[in-house]
């Protein structure tokens, strides 16, 4: 018997994408029971065109799509509304925005069952369009390293009953704290290599200021979430070197050569398990990955101190 899966897609402003989604979920090799998108309040014309395309196609396939707007406007908080939305044992997520195989959801449910697991995410495969992009890749993925993420993800409702459901309005790091509420339940995570996906367009950010912005405001909401103390090593971290500064001045410089070397080098080359960005692009590699670090982590740390600051009032 075919297993019932619901597919879960939140989006916001991807009108560009949302037609490639669409057609790729729909057209799965083990088609799901539903697809849930949820409208992450967007301001473009993405609603209208789930709901033309939905008119135009949905006699054609038995998945049954649904668009539905619940005010949600977060990234965790519209994944939660599919959730709660979905009637069926199994659940999948998928952003908009990537590249993924027709035979996704079947390799996915395939491995679950081979595994004996009630949870299983896929790889994403990442590369950058520009030379800002790649060296961002670099410092987060890891250039062309596979790394798990929670898009491609399959999960047996059964997990979020025991490990309970995504932190609300939070743009980044629920994922993680997530992970996390798995791991305190015993339940095991397993990740499949062959579910790659691939971004279409930009993977992380195509300008030094998008970097900035996109790091701080990822970073703000971060802050807090149970058992995810991340944020609060970028908010000490600077103090810390500070103070050294004013109390050690020579040891707080070594320190400083010593970050420089680790954004320029250590940082990037252990994420992406290797130096093909060095081979590929030898000139970014050594200009653009240093201002690409310091301008990611002062986005973070800004972020982080909004989040921080934002918890005290």
């Amino acid at each position: 018997m075919a297993p019932e899966i619901s597919v879960v897609v939140p989006y916001f402003n991807e009108q560009e994408t949302l037609r490639f989604t669409l057609q790729r979920i729909a057209e799965q090799t083990l088609p799901a029971k539903a697809a849930i998108f949820v409208n992450s309040s967007s301001t473009d014309q993405s609603s209208e065109i789930v709901d033309s395309w939905i008119a135009e196609n949905q006699a054609r396939y038995g998945t049954q799509f649904q668009n539905v707007f619940m005010h949600s406007s977060t990234p965790s908080s519209s994944k939660n509304v599919g959730v709660r939305l979905a009637t069926t044992e199994w659940l999948a997520f998928m952003d908009c925005g990537q590249q993924f195989q027709l035979d996704w959801l079947q390799k996915q449910y395939e491995f679950s069952q081979e595994n004996a697991l009630d949870v299983v995410s896929g790889v994403v495969y990442a590369t950058g369009t520009n030379w800002v992009d790649r060296c961002a890749v670099a410092q987060t993925y890891g250039y062309r390293r596979k790394r798990p993420c929670l898009p491609s993800t399959l999960v047996r409702r059964r997990a979020f009953d025991r490990a309970g459901m995504f932190a609300e309005g939070r743009r980044a790091g629920y994922d993680a704290a997530w992970l996390l509420q798995l791991k305190k339940c015993g339940i095991e995570r397993g990740i499949n290599p062959k579910a790659v996906i691939e971004y279409m367009g930009t993977n992380f950010s195509a300008s030094l200021r998008h970097l900035f912005l996109k790091s701080a405001l990822y970073a703000k909401p971060s802050v807090g979430l149970q058992g995810y103390y991340t944020p609060y090593a970028y908010a000490a971290l600077p103090l810390a070197l500070a103070g050294l500064l004013w109390i050690e001045p020579a040891v707080a410089l070594l320190l400083a050569a010593g970050y420089v070397a680790a954004r320029g080098f250590a940082i990037p080359a252990l994420k992406s398990r290797g130096l093909a960005l060095w081979r590929e692009r030898p000139l970014a590699a050594l200009l653009g990955l240093g201002l690409v670090g310091l301008v990611l982590d002062c986005g973070r740390l800004a972020g982080t101190w909004q989040g921080i600051l934002s918890r005290r009032e």
